[in-house]
């Protein structure tokens, strides 16, 4: 069988000969390479299922002391993932690599 190198996480995957593109699922055992962060603005659902943000009035804030007397006094906390984005306005999802095997865009 025909291998490819994923470009994200480094793994050899198979597919049949004649395929011209796969969908990977990147599974290298790195959360950084493995995972995306997506921002999540409200209700959303896709291949992973469905959710709901919990607290509408803080999306997309920046600090989560705002509005308290820390926050007024300039202490900033930010809970980070592990790509370094703020945890508080984004969800992880397992990645996808699209890998097209005739060499065109990807």
């Amino acid at each position: 069988m025909p291998t490819v190198i994923c470009p994200r996480c480094q793994q050899r995957v198979l597919f049949e000969k004649g395929s011209s593109d796969i969908e990977h699922i990147c599974n290298s055992g790195n959360a950084v390479l493995d995972e995306e962060d997506i921002v999540v603005i409200g209700d959303w659902e896709d291949f992973t299922g469905t959710g709901t943000e919990t607290n509408p009035f803080s999306q997309g804030a920046e600090n989560t002391l705002m509005g308290t007397r820390a926050g007024i006094e300039g202490q900033r906390k930010q809970n980070k993932t592990v790509r370094g984005v703020r945890a508080s306005t984004r969800r992880q999802r397992q990645h996808i690599q699209h890998i097209n095997l005739t060499g065109g865009e990807q």
